[in-house]
Parts: C-alpha cells; sequence; structure tokens
C-alpha cells in the first residue's frame, strides 16, 4: 500500500486512537465505521466513471430493430457502504418498442435495491437463520439495515438460480447422454439417502435428502449433499449425476445407507445396484426401540434389557437368532404388542442381507450410526424446520437450494454467475 496514503489515513484517526486507547476491539470498530464512510465516496465516485464511460452506441435488437439510447435513468442502490445513485444509459428500440439498461445486466443488479455484494451477504447469513435474525445480523456485521423482508426475496432469488444450476449437471446429461466429469476419485464412496417432512402452506411435505461422502488423500472426510421436494425418480436422477461427479463410476466401493423404505430400495436398485447395501444403523435401532417401547413401556428397565438383547444379536449379525426369538414372542402375545413385534420380525426378515453388520464391520464399512439422519437435520432441520416456520414450496426449494450451494462448497461458482440477475431473465 503507498505510504503517503497511508500517513494520511493515519492522521485521520488520531482522535479514534486517543479515545481507544490500548482498546483493540474499540479501535477496530472507529475503523471499519470511517472506513465505510470513505468507501460509500469512493464507491461513488467509481460507479460516476462507469457511468461516463458506459458506451451510448446503438446496438441490435433480436426483432431486426436496433437500440438506440434514449437518455439516463438514476436508480439508487444500497450497496456494502451505503446508497450510491447510479446514473445507466436507457435504450429504446425504435422497432419493436423494447426498453433495455445494458449497465444493468453487466453489473449484476437484478430487482431490488441492493448490491450484489450486499445480497451475497444477506445471502450467506441467511443459509443458517431466519430472515429476521439475519437482517438483525447484517446490520450489526456491516451497518447496513436491510429489512426481513428483502433478505427474503434476495435469499429466495439466490435459491432458485443455485436450484438452476444443481440441475444443470442433470439436464446436461439428457442433452449429450455424457454423465457428469469425475471431480473425485475415492477409494470409497458412501450414499446415504432419506426423507424428512417440511411444514409447507399446504401442508407436511417430503424432502429427500442423500449425503455423498468419502475420504480426500488427506483422510480428511469430504460430504457434499443433494436436497429435493420431488418424487423419487427425479429426485435418483439427481443423485446419481452429483454421484458421478464424486467418482461412483470408477470408485473400486460402494456403499449405499438407507432405511429400507420401498422407494429408497428402489432408488438403490435402479441407479446404484452394484453398491453395497446397509440398513444405516440409526434406523434399525429406532425400529428395535419402537418396539422395545410397546412391550415393555416408555422408558423401564424392562424396555432397556430387551432392547439390549435385541441389539446385540443384530450387531453381531446374528438375523437368524434374532428372528427366532421374535417369531416367539409374536406367538406368546395379542393385540398392540403383537402387532408391534410382527412389524419388527417383518422388517428385518425383509432386509436381513443389509443387516449383517458383523460382516459390514469387517470390511471396514460405516454402518451409519445416525449419518442418514444427520444429514436431515444437519441439511433440512436447521434451516427449514425452525419454530413457527412454514414455507411456500417456492420459498422452501430455494432455500435449501441456496444451503446446498453453501454446503457443497459452491458458493463462488454460484456469485460469477450473476444469481440476481438470472432471476430478472426469468
Amino acid at each position: 500500500m503507498d505510504t503517503t496514503l497511508v500517513t494520511e489515513m493515519e492522521a485521520a484517526f488520531r482522535s479514534e486512537v486517543h479515545l481507544a486507547g490500548q482498546d483493540l476491539g474499540t479501535l477496530e470498530w472507529a475503523v471499519q465505521d470511517r472506513l465505510r464512510s470513505w468507501g460509500q465516496g469512493l464507491l461513488q465516485r467509481l460507479v460516476d466513471h462507469a457511468s461516463q464511460q458506459e458506451s451510448s452506441e446503438p446496438f441490435p435488437c433480436p426483432c431486426g430493430g436496433q437500440f438506440h439510447v434514449q437518455g439516463y435513468r438514476p436508480r439508487q442502490i444500497q450497496t456494502l457502504f451505503g446508497a450510491v445513485m447510479i446514473h445507466r444509459a436507457y435504450f429504446r428500440c425504435c422497432r419493436c418498442g423494447t426498453g433495455r439498461i445494458p449497465y444493468d445486466q453487466a453489473s449484476g443488479l437484478g430487482p431490488s435495491q441492493i448490491s450484489p455484494g450486499l445480497a451475497r451477504a444477506c445471502s450467506l447469513v441467511a443459509v443458517d437463520g431466519s430472515f429476521a435474525s439475519t437482517a438483525q445480523k447484517v446490520e450489526a456485521l456491516t451497518g447496513q439495515r436491510v429489512s426481513p423482508k428483502t433478505v427474503e426475496r434476495v435469499a429466495e432469488q439466490v435459491g432458485a438460480a443455485a436450484l438452476a444450476q444443481q440441475e444443470a449437471a442433470w439436464n446436461q446429461f439428457q442433452q449429450t447422454r455424457e454423465p457428469p466429469m469425475e471431480e473425485q476419485t475415492p477409494a470409497r464412496l458412501y450414499i446415504a439417502v432419506d426423507g424428512t417432512t417440511v411444514h409447507e402452506q399446504e401442508g407436511w411435505h417430503e424432502s429427500k435428502v442423500a449425503a455423498e461422502s468419502w475420504e480426500d488423500p488427506r483422510k480428511n472426510r469430504q460430504v457434499r449433499y443433494v436436497g429435493r421436494f420431488s418424487d423419487s425418480e427425479s429426485f435418483g436422477q439427481q443423485v446419481w449425476a452429483q454421484a458421478c461427479r464424486w467418482g461412483f463410476r470408477t470408485a473400486p466401493e460402494v456403499v449405499y445407507l438407507g432405511d429400507g423404505a420401498g422407494w429408497i430400495r428402489t432408488l438403490q436398485h435402479q441407479w446404484f445396484s452394484r453398491a453395497t447395501f446397509i440398513i444405516d444403523w440409526y434406523h434399525a435401532s429406532e425400529h428395535v426401540w419402537d418396539c422395545g417401547k410397546v412391550l415393555c413401556g416408555e422408558g423401564t428397565e424392562a424396555t432397556k434389557q430387551w432392547v439390549k438383547r435385541k441389539l446385540d444379536l443384530l450387531w453381531a449379525g446374528q438375523t437368524r437368532p434374532l428372528l427366532l426369538e421374535l417369531d416367539d414372542q409374536v406367538r406368546r402375545h395379542r393385540g398392540a404388542k403383537q402387532t408391534a413385534l410382527s412389524s419388527l420380525h417383518r422388517y428385518i426378515a425383509d432386509h436381513e442381507d443389509q443387516m449383517q453388520y458383523d460382516q459390514f464391520r469387517a470390511r471396514g464399512y460405516t454402518i451409519g450410526s445416525g449419518a442418514v439422519e444427520g444429514a436431515c437435520k444437519h441439511l433440512v432441520g436447521r434451516r427449514l424446520k425452525q419454530s413457527g416456520m412454514i414455507w411456500s414450496r417456492k420459498g422452501s426449494s430455494a432455500i435449501l437450494a441456496l444451503r446446498i450451494a453453501w454446503l457443497n462448497r459452491e458458493w463462488e461458482a454460484l456469485w460469477k454467475s450473476k444469481p440476481l440477475q438470472f432471476i430478472r431473465a426469468a
């Protein structure tokens, strides 16, 4: 940095240094406030300069006519540094009458009166928190006041652009019949699938979730997510397309984890037939506990002992002895207890091959222990199932896509695509 400029800036902060003393935190905020004020002035000048340099030359219209400049239109935009006024050239086609402002498209501006930088800050905070809390945090961090409604509108616009990007890989495959290019080559790829419900305006609806994970060369666990409010066929296509990016087609081992629901089994058979299918331990345990509570009561010592016995057998891969015990108990009970025992017996019998946990552990496989359920809570529950939240389908889909873009490390690519402009074009 230019030493003369630094010296001049230091002189401007003498009063702040005197007031703050050795309190570094106070000095930091004072510097930030002053820099924000300077930044606003500098940004205004740079914007003015860009406007002056903007071409006023005619350009062709798709209708066959030509766009000609008709003057300049002001627009006030709230930025990370405060409000700036932008004067943009307005063009109109002499043939069809269509109007266009090229500056807005080139600069990434959208329909809202906030800059891409401030929109990015709002969207990032909204990945985890409600729109109201996001507005408060953005003001605390940047000094810029943005209403919760504006945060909601911007976050959903950007989320819709993220959703379109997430669909691009599958759309490209449909056109070219070429799977997405591999970006990873793991020795073992895990694909964990589950569903969770979200409260929408028409009631509770299921979001399907997949977590695809592997170890990188440094032995760090990497996870990428897929989340959709869609039918299982469409969801399966998206999971497959993403899995291809993470090495599904060439990975020596692929492990598929789920709870055994019909659509999850169908998805595995249709898209991941070569994978080793494991019933996630969390869900298997949950079924045993549900039965135990009906049989011996909620929170009783008898329930704990009954469940422990059954889980010990299951953990050891002793499904045959476990089924014999359950079969014997089914004959000795009636009513709700018999129904619960029969249900558990049927669940284990139907998934016996996917419950050989002793063999899976011997091969070094992760058997779940909540990995699938954790994906639902981490991806969907933490953001979309907060207290009192009721979503529109458009809103829930957009915010889920926004959260996936952040968690999947696709944030930079999303903003390079000028997502506010994408919404405007749509």
